[in-house]
């Protein structure tokens, strides 16, 4: 089964959140479940989260390989620290909790150009890797004016690295006032990018929204 990639158009935007709620629903019908956490940055709270949600016990840091604790994109956090984020050594943790599972959702940093490391001249981001682990990417993203604009640019991110998109989840965060630009959003910014529109979370979801969700990801939706 293809590795699930929780990316989103933007920090705060609810990829913990969502990743949990998929995670749950698929350990609920009985699939082995892992989380992975490969860069975090501030606290280990999503970490928390993911491995409570998937039950998958396995260790903060196997789930978490790279951490620094200034709140920061990876690459500046890094470089503050004095230590630079050694790529291999996260593709390698991926590979044993690859192994280890029947599924593995992958939850990015940030948006999917997030810095991670100096490459040559360049930078080596959040997209880079997910290509180089062969991820398949859902988008999360808001409803609220902007939106289009940034899942497009997220979706067409991803494709333009060889990324596959599974499509959009749209995640109310915080209660929305449900005017035109939130009711009417995710179905335009699903068809501008051209990716299949997943799911609307509402705030405080019910059960049947994850399982719905987590159905669909798994090839079993009607």
């Amino acid at each position: 089964m293809p590795v699930l990639a929780i990316t989103a158009t933007d920090t705060g935007v609810g990829k913990t959140f969502v990743a949990c709620g998929i995670a749950r629903a698929m350990r609920h019908r009985g699939i082995d479940v892992g989380v992975f956490k490969p860069f975090c940055t501030g606290d280990r709270s999503d970490v928390d989260q993911l491995t409570a949600a998937s039950a998958c016990g396995d260790r903060a840091e196997e789930v978490n390989p790279c951490f620094f604790t200034q709140p920061l994109a990876p690459y500046r956090a890094a470089e503050l620290a004095g230590a630079p984020i050694a790529i291999d050594r996260c593709v390698a943790a991926f590979d044993v909790l690859r192994q280890r599972h029947d599924v593995l959702i992958v939850e990015g940093a940030g948006g999917v150009m997030v810095p991670l490391c100096a490459d040559g001249d360049g930078m080596y981001s959040m997209r880079d890797f997910l290509a180089d682990i062969a991820a398949e990417a859902v988008v999360v993203a808001r409803r609220t004016l902007g939106t289009i604009n940034h899942t497009w640019l997220t979706v067409d991110a991803c494709r333009a690295r060889g990324i596959a998109v599974r499509g959009v989840v749209f995640n109310d965060a915080a209660p929305v006032s449900g005017d035109e630009p939130q009711a009417s959003n995710p179905a335009l910014a699903a068809r501008c990018a051209s990716a299949p529109l997943l799911a609307h979370v509402p705030h405080n979801p019910p059960d049947a929204v994850w399982d719905s969700l987590a159905d669909h990801l798994l090839g079993v939706a009607p």
